[in-house]
């Protein structure tokens, strides 16, 4: 049996929901709060909503079926004593290859993330690699991927939060 909120639902009727739902301020409360912590147990949340258990459990239920809450993740902590070196990269692509770009990104480990973008580049990466001379090694690597007209890489030097 799937756990609620594991997305086999949606993957198997073909979509993920049929019409956006209508959060009210609580919802978007406790959305927030999972979101620091998802695995709060629902009487402290309902604590700190000031609401009760069954009625938080209920409003989980009703965000996971509709797909608001599409699942919960562990997030590894990237600082295992070491900083890494990240950096945004933004890739201008040669028409029609973006396909064959993103099927090469998405075997680079140092790759985290990869979107779509509007406007002058075609794709924004978040890399991320254990030193400065191995991100450079990657931003090389990525730069000479058969499709890549252009790159753009901003380092980041200091992540002020991030809600995972």
């Amino acid at each position: 049996m799937d756990s609620p909120g594991s997305g086999k639902e949606a993957a198997s009727s073909g979509r993920v929901r049929d019409k956006q739902p209508t959060l009210d301020s609580t919802d978007r409360k406790l959305i927030a709060l999972l979101q620091e912590n998802a695995r709060e147990s629902v009487t402290e949340l309902a604590r700190k909503l000031k609401l009760g258990r069954t009625t938080v459990h209920e409003r989980i239920a009703k965000l996971e079926k509709s797909g608001v809450i599409l699942g919960y993740s562990t997030i590894l902590s990237r600082n295992l004593g070491t900083p890494a070196s990240r950096a945004i990269v933004m890739l201008s692509l040669v028409q029609r290859m973006q396909p064959a770009v993103m099927e090469r990104l998405r075997r680079l480990p140092e790759v985290l993330t990869c979107h779509t973008v509007s406007g002058d580049f075609d794709l924004a990466l978040m890399v991320e690699a254990p030193q400065m001379d191995d991100l450079d090694a990657v931003l090389d690597e990525i730069i000479n991927l058969p499709g890549v007209e252009r790159c753009r890489s901003s380092i980041i030097m200091t992540t002020n939060f991030d809600k995972g």
